[in-house]
C-alpha cells in the first residue's frame, strides 16, 4: 500500500466522523500546512548535510548560520503574532492576507537558498546562506503564526480542535514525504556521484519542485479559508482596530502573558523539548544512516517513507485515544513509544555486524514504531495549547500572539540545537571530504542521535505529565 493510499484512507476516516461538521474547512486549512512543510522540512532534513558535505562548510559555521536564522524566526514570531492580531489586510482579514504574501516569499527564497554556487569562496557562501535563511525564516513566520492562530479560531470545540490538528498533521506529513521521494528522483547514484546525496544540482531541482508545491497549496489555503476565518474575526472587530498604533510596550506585555500562565508555560516547555528531539533526529539522521550504515539514497528514502507511513496512519489512533482518555494520556503514550523505538535503532547499530542480513528489515520496524509514537507529537501538543488559550478569559483576541510565543520558544530551542549539532560534528572530526568516515566518527554520530533524542523526549515526558488537563467545551475564541 502506497503512502498516497494510506493518506487517502486516513482522510476518509476523518470524513466518516465529520458528517455534522465542516470538513471542507479542515481540508483547505490542511493544504496550507502541506505547502509550508514541504519547504520547511526540506531545509530541516537536508540543509545541514548539503552545507557540510556538498558546499564543504564546517559544521560549526553552518550551525551558526542556521542558529542565527532560527533565532530571528523566533523573534519575528512574537512581532508577527502581535501584528496579525491587531491589523487586518482588507478582505483577507487578520490571518489570510499574511499567509498569502508569505507563500509567495517562501517559494522564491527557497530556490535562492539551494542555489549557492560551489565555486565561490567560503565567506561568500556564508553570507549568501545567512541572507537567504533570514529572509526565508521571515516569510516562514509570516505564514506559520497566523496559520496556527487560524486553526485555533475555526475549531468549534475540544474534540474538533483535535480533528483539525490531526487533519492538518496528515497534510504536514505528506509535505515531509515529498522531499524524501524527490531525494530518490534527483539524487540517484551515478558514475560521477556514487553517493547521490553529494550531487549539488539535485538539490536545486528539489527546490524548484518544492517551491511550486508550496505556491499552489499555500495560495489555495490562503484564499479558500477566508469566508470561514472572516466570521471568526468579525466577532472581535471592536477589540482589534487597525487605527491603533503599534506599541512596543504592548507587544512585550502580550508576549509575556504566555509565560505568566503556568499551563501555557508548561506546554511551551514540553513542545520545545519535542521539537529539539526532532531536530536531532533529522539533522543527524541523514549523516547517521549515510556514514554509519552506508545506506543508499533509495534505502534512506524508504526509511523516511516508513517513518511518515507510521505517523500518518497513527493520527486516527491518537484522535480516538484522546476522545476516550483525553489528550495528555494519549500524548504520554506516544512519547514513551517513540523513546522505546529509538532504543531499538541504537540496538541495531550496536549489533549491526552480527545481524547484518536482517539489520535493514529490523531498522524498518523500529522506524515504523517511531512513526506511530511521534504521530502524537505533531498534533496533540498544539491541540492542548489551543484548549488552554480558549479557556483563558480576556478582552482581546490574542490567538496569534500566543501562537507566536510557542513558535518563538520552539525556534530558539531549535537554533541552539542546530548550533550544538554543528559543533558536535566538528568535535567528532566529521570530514565532509571523506566518503567513508572512521569508526570513531560513526560511533559519534550514533551517540549524538541517541543522547539528543532520548534526553529531550524523557524530559518532555516529565513536563507533560505535570499538566492538569481540563476538559473544555467552548465555541470560537
Amino acid at each position: 500500500m502506497s503512502i498516497t493510499k494510506v493518506s487517502i484512507f486516513v482522510l476518509t476516516f476523518f470524513v466518516y466522523f465529520e458528517r455534522k461538521g465542516n470538513l471542507t474547512k479542515k481540508i483547505f486549512y490542511g493544504f496550507g500546512n502541506l505547502g509550508y512543510s514541504v519547504i520547511g522540512q526540506t531545509v530541516s532534513n537536508f540543509f545541514m548535510f548539503f552545507a557540510t558535505s556538498v558546499l564543504g562548510l564546517s559544521g560549526t559555521l553552518v550551525g551558526i548560520a542556521i542558529a542565527i536564522g532560527t533565532i530571528w524566526d523566533g523573534l519575528s514570531d512574537t512581532i508577527m503574532g502581535y501584528i496579525s492580531d491587531k491589523y487586518k489586510l482588507g478582505k483577507f482579514g487578520h490571518r489570510n492576507g499574511y499567509m498569502f504574501i508569505a507563500t509567495l516569499g517562501m517559494s522564491v527564497l527557497n530556490i535562492c537558498l539551494w542555489c549557492i554556487p560551489n565555486y565561490i569562496s567560503i565567506p561568500l557562501k556564508f553570507v549568501w546562506m545567512i541572507v537567504s535563511l533570514l529572509l526565508l525564516e521571515t516569510f516562514n513566520t509570516m505564514f506559520a503564526t497566523p496559520y496556527m492562530a487560524l486553526g485555533n479560531e475555526i475549531a468549534v470545540d475540544y474534540n474538533d480542535r483535535t480533528k483539525i490538528n490531526a487533519t492538518s498533521t496528515v497534510f504536514y506529513l505528506i509535505g515531509i514525504i515529498i522531499p524524501s521521494i524527490l531525494l530518490v528522483v534527483f539524487l540517484p547514484s551515478t558514475d560521477k556521484y556514487p553517493i547521490g546525496q553529494l550531487n549539488p544540482k539535485g538539490y536545486v531541482y528539489i527546490a524548484l519542485v518544492t517551491s511550486a508545491i508550496c505556491l499552489v497549496f499555500g495560495l489555495i489555503s490562503s484564499l479558500l479559508t477566508i469566508p470561514k476565518q472572516q466570521n471568526v474575526v468579525s466577532t472581535n472587530k471592536n477589540k482589534t482596530k487597525n487605527s491603533d498604533k503599534l506599541s512596543i510596550k504592548k507587544l512585550v506585555s502580550n508576549f509575556l502573558l504566555s509565560f505568566k500562565n503556568k499551563k501555557l508555560c508548561r506546554i511551551i516547555v514540553g513542545y520545545v523539548l519535542t521539537s529539539v528531539a526532532t531536530v536531532f533526529l533529522f539533522s543527524v539522521g541523514l549523516h547517521f544512516f549515510t556514514y554509519s550504515f552506508f545506506y543508499t539514497s533509495k534505502q534512506i528514502t524508504f526509511l523516511l517513507l516508513t517513518l511518515m507511513f507510521g505517523t500518518i496512519i497513527s493520527q486516527p489512533l491518537w484522535v480516538f485515544i484522546s476522545k476516550r482518555k483525553q489528550k495528555k494520556p494519549a500524548l504520554l503514550v506516544g512519547i514513551i513509544t517513540t523513546i522505546m523505538s529509538v532504543f531499538g535503532v541504537i540496538f541495531i547499530y550496536l549489533f549491526r555486524i552480527e545481524i547484518y542480513n536482517i539489520s535493514y528489515v529490523l531498522m524498518l520496524v523500529a522506524i515504523f514504531v517511531c512513526g506511530i509514537g511521534s504521530g502524537s507529537l505533531y498534533s496533540l501538543p498544539a491541540s492542548i495549547y489551543g484548549d488552554i488559550i480558549c479557556d483563558m478569559e480576556g478582552n482581546e483576541n490574542l490567538t496569534a500572539t500566543y501562537s507566536g510565543t510557542i513558535t518563538f520558544a520552539s525556534n530558539i530551542g531549535n537554533s541552539i540545537t542546530q548550533l550544538l549539532v554543528g559543533i558536535m560534528l566538528d568535535i567528532i572530526h566529521f570530514d565532509s571530504s571523506e566518503q567513508v568516515q572512521t569508526l570513531g566518527v560513526q560511533t559519534g554520530l550514533a551517540l549524538i542521535l541517541f543522547l539528543g533524542v532520548q534526553t529531550s523526549l524523557i524530559l518532555a515526558c516529565f513536563v507533560f505529565a505535570g499538566h492538569k488537563e481540563k476538559f473544555v467545551q467552548t465555541q470560537n475564541v
